[in-house]
């Protein structure tokens, strides 16, 4: 650690008491999509950028601050403001940012607000002791990555809003940076069916039914089901050969049945039945030749049945990417590991999908970093992040930035 480093440590561990209160606030403030309400949760977080002397802009409720000149390199710090819903069971407030000992609890705690508070303070950070980077670094808090980056990251980077030449994303598994990323799929399988009672003209195969016959959408499904957990069976044996952090339990891809609905009522044959699945893969695997597979698996079923009416359709497609691990970024990213735990932390493995995607498709460098543990509960009731956890995603967000835009 050299002297400027420890610097920057010293000053972030000063802020703790001001980064938590702000991330309770932050916590405080629902932002759940849907609704996808951000008015409130952009203008708080636009002011505290101001307040720390951030140029700062706000396009369609992402909020974008920026710091230093056009001298260097530019890096961006990315982060969400929304969250996913908040539903029954909670044993604490989910907006009420309370602390228990060493954790903060609410939705979005850990995912994302977390990452919001800890890159604006990495900046304050900065700013406070006057260090002067060679090149921009430009901050950015944005809306609806929970439903694929639409009209935040996506809008920002494709419209050339921001541009970088590497970024420093927040939203992973904690204690490794992240470069090598899954892919996935989310498909949606619609079949429409014939409503009748289901008693007198059950879905049976000839000679057992006349025109006024059922058609039972659910029983159609089925096969489509088979098919994918015939898939599931398939990918589990091939394990990445990239690292995954100790909190992941899977080395594989999946496929995950995530929203079934049909059937009118228990003497009825059910007339429609919408299967929606999410399919998970590790970098290694080929997303478009899965994608084939199925459409072609559909294709022989419509042939096979002439009472099949069924639609597949893709709803996300994001192929796997593995980012440079010895470029000049990603030294800078290591070399901050190093300093915040003492020790190398080499670079692991995400599956769960980000906006780290859209940043890669646009040719922009991208790492990970993150506070989230499993015993965090994101996505599930009682969601808290550990205290120390933020602090440390600030001080990598605040480090990053110094070994990659330093004085030469």
């Amino acid at each position: 650690m050299d002297k400027m480093e420890k610097i920057v440590m010293e000053k972030i561990d000063g802020m703790k008491d001001e980064i938590i209160r702000f991330l309770q606030e932050l916590v405080q403030i629902p932002s759940e999509v849907p609704p996808g309400k951000y008015k409130e949760i952009s203008k708080f977080v636009e002011s505290k950028m101001k307040e720390f002397k951030i140029n700062t802009k706000v396009k369609k409720k992402n909020i974008i601050g920026e710091i230093g000149n056009d001298n260097g390199p530019s890096l961006i710090f990315n982060a969400h403001i929304d969250t996913v819903a908040t539903d029954d069971g909670w044993t604490k407030d989910p907006h009420g940012g309370e602390i228990v000992g060493n954790k903060i609890y609410g939705r979005g705690a850990a995912d994302d607000k977390a990452c919001v508070a800890a890159e604006i303070f990495a900046i304050k950070a900065l700013l406070d002791l006057g260090i002067n980077l060679n090149g921009k670094l430009i901050i950015t808090a944005v809306i609806n990555e929970e439903i694929g980056g639409l009209l935040g990251s996506e809008y920002l980077v494709k419209d050339e809003v921001i541009t970088g030449d590497a970024c420093l994303l927040g939203d992973v598994c904690c204690d490794y940076p992240i470069a090598y990323l899954g892919g996935t799929m989310q498909m949606s399988f619609i079949i429409k069916g014939m409503r009748r009672q289901a008693q007198a003209y059950p879905d049976l195969p000839p000679p057992n039914r006349n025109k006024y016959s059922g058609i039972n959408a659910i029983a159609k499904m089925v096969k489509i089901m088979n098919f994918l957990i015939g898939l599931q069976e398939e990918l589990i044996q091939m394990e990445t050969k990239y690292p995954i952090p100790p909190e992941l339990p899977s080395k594989v891809s999946s496929v995950n049945f995530t929203m079934i609905n049909g059937g009118n009522s228990l003497l009825t044959t059910p007339d429609k039945c919408v299967l929606q699945c999410a399919i998970c893969v590790i970098p290694e695997m080929d997303l478009e030749s899965i994608k084939v597979r199925i459409f072609n698996f559909v294709e022989s079923l419509e042939k096979e049945d002439p009472n099949l009416n069924i639609t597949a359709q893709v709803a996300a497609f994001i192929k796997p990417r593995i980012t440079e691990t010895n470029s000049i970024f990603a030294q800078a990213v290591k070399k901050a590991f190093k300093t915040v735990f003492e020790e190398e932390r080499d670079f692991k493995t995400s599956i769960p999908t980000t906006d780290a995607q859209i940043f890669q498709e646009k040719g922009i460098e991208t790492i990970l970093i993150g506070p989230l543990r499993g015993e965090n509960n994101y996505h599930a009731q009682d969601e808290f992040v550990y205290i120390d956890d933020v602090i440390n995603v600030t001080k990598i967000y605040a480090l990053t930035a110094l070994n990659y835009l330093k004085k030469i």
